[in-house]
């Protein structure tokens, strides 16, 4: 036969091959079933496998994670919240004895945010028995120091909590204006940690004035926040001394000194509050923050006056702070508030004294009852190197008119903004004329944000206010428009932000 012909076509199937072919098919050892891809996102556990095939190639869908040493899981778990360190146990028998000694991350907020004191206390004591590892953050409300001091004091003096790193006692956010006044000291073993601490919360305790608080020394600690407590001056001074790796300073709503002078090489943010209401509640107390001097701090990029006081405001001088970059304008009842940076001298918005503009601020926040445009103008020329401003007012001045008025002054300013946010924009003339000097002058203009309420999301209402706007003639063909809704209430700065200098705007809403 040649190669080239055509194989000869299969035999007929008889019965009996048909018996023959059934029969080996039989015997055929069955067909192994295809594995399914598995859809679950919890690791297998170690003892399924070695993690390699038969080959020796690396099997993908291994977990790989759990090969890392303990100390290393163990770190990975502290730094999780409290509840998602605890369901690691829930992924494999690798895990499982890893949370018990990892360093503990016990922040009672994130356990049971809305549990009375009893049982929160209880779940603490809970958690403070079952796990043996080491407490790293520590993190109640300030209410236990008060209801349950005996208990607090058994926690901290556990062997555990030897290398504390953050200690925190919080307060709810509504002001305690009105609330008694008899606040006890912190446990005795709350500052047996000064070696080790780098966050340090302390709130509704009196510091008393004695020999073993002016001693303290906090040689890595970062942030040092004092709400709702009472500290005489001169230990407020020696706290502050006593942190030379100190980054963040928080004072709010606390009583017992009347300055604050700031000599630090290191510090970054400054928040400060003054908690006054008027001379009904300075004889409860003693004495309010009044005065605030900057006298030495090289690297300090933010000064804010968090929360609007209701009374007297601070005075606040700068007379040394090169790399100070955002701080608050505040005008309280026309002129309490005093600004004071050596080169310009403002009380309110009013410029009292000026001879050259700071060139270091970039970012400023500006709170007033009775919004002027003339003000704004004068203090655009006071800091010609301002990049974002923020605005918040409950009113407007009657009419903002400024084509004429002022004529003069466009031709020696230079507008560098970049961002512009108005709190409280309704639509109202006086807002619109407002709006529409910065949209015509404003050349470098990149983002023009109105906040306001629900109104600010209607299709109607915006397409109204980009007629009245008229975006069209704006001078900076990059800006871009935005109407938001006001998310928070927060006046300026989130607390919980305050000092995270990660963030590069304070006052930049992240709701």
């Amino acid at each position: 036969m040649d190669a080239t012909d055509p194989p000869p076509p299969p035999p007929p199937l008889t019965r009996k091959r048909g018996r023959e072919a059934r029969k080996s098919k039989e015997a055929a050892p069955p067909r192994e079933p295809r594995r399914a891809r598995s859809r679950s996102h919890v690791p297998p556990p170690p003892g399924a496998g070695d993690g390699r095939g038969g080959d020796g190639e690396e099997d993908v869908g291994f977990d790989l994670i759990s090969r890392l040493p303990d100390a290393v899981l163990g770190d990975i778990i502290s730094r999780l919240p409290t509840k998602d360190g605890g369901k690691t146990r829930a992924l494999s028998k690798r895990w499982r004895p890893v949370w018990r000694t990892a360093p503990l991350n016990l922040d009672a907020g994130d356990l049971a945010p809305n549990a009375n004191g009893a049982a929160l206390a209880v779940l603490v004591t809970q958690i403070l028995l079952v796990h043996a590892g080491p407490v790293r953050r520590f993190c109640i409300p300030a209410q236990q120091i008060h209801e349950r001091p005996a208990m607090v004091e058994c926690w901290l003096g556990s062997r555990r909590f030897k290398n504390l790193e953050e200690l925190e006692f919080t307060v709810p956010e509504d002001p305690f204006y009105g609330r008694s006044f008899l606040l006890l000291p912190p446990p005795p073993s709350t500052f047996r940690f000064s070696a080790t601490l780098r966050v340090a919360a302390i709130s509704q305790c009196s510091l008393p004035d004695c020999t073993a608080t002016l001693a303290l020394r906090f040689p890595q600690l970062r942030l040092l926040s004092l709400q709702e407590v009472i500290v005489s001056e001169h230990s407020l001074h020696s706290i502050i001394a006593g942190c030379p790796a100190l980054e963040g300073l928080l004072l709010k709503r606390s009583f017992g000194f009347r300055c604050l002078r700031i000599n630090s090489p290191t510090i970054r943010s400054v928040a400060f509050h003054s908690p006054c209401c008027g001379d009904h509640c300075v004889w409860k107390v003693g004495f309010h923050l009044e005065e605030v001097v900057i006298e030495d701090a090289p690297c300090l990029e933010r000064l804010i006056h968090i929360e609007r006081a209701m009374g007297l405001g601070v005075n606040v001088t700068v007379i040394a702070a090169p790399e100070l970059e955002a701080c608050v304008l505040d005008d309280l009842d026309d002129g309490y508030y005093r600004l004071d940076f050596g080169k310009v001298v403002f009380k309110g918005f009013a410029v009292i004294n000026y001879t050259t503009p700071v060139s270091s601020i970039k970012i400023l926040a500006l709170i007033r009852d009775n919004l002027r445009l003339d003000r704004v103008i004068e203090l655009m020329r006071c800091f010609q190197c301002l990049e974002k401003l923020y605005i918040t007012a409950s009113h407007y001045g009657a009419t903002n008119c400024w084509r004429r008025k002022h004529w003069r002054k466009l031709k020696s300013l230079d507008i560098c903004l970049k961002t512009l946010v108005l709190d409280n924009y309704r639509g109202l003339k006086s807002q619109i004329n407002f709006a529409t000097f910065f949209i015509r002058n404003a050349t470098k203009l990149e983002n023009m944000i109105f906040t306001g309420g629900r109104s600010n999301g209607n299709a109607y209402f915006i397409a109204r206010q980009q007629k009245l706007l008229e975006f069209e003639k704006r001078a900076s063909k990059t800006a871009h428009f935005h109407f938001t809704t006001k998310k928070c209430y927060y006046d300026w700065v989130h607390i919980k932000d305050v000092h995270d200098l990660s963030i590069a705007d304070p006052f930049e809403c992240t709701c």
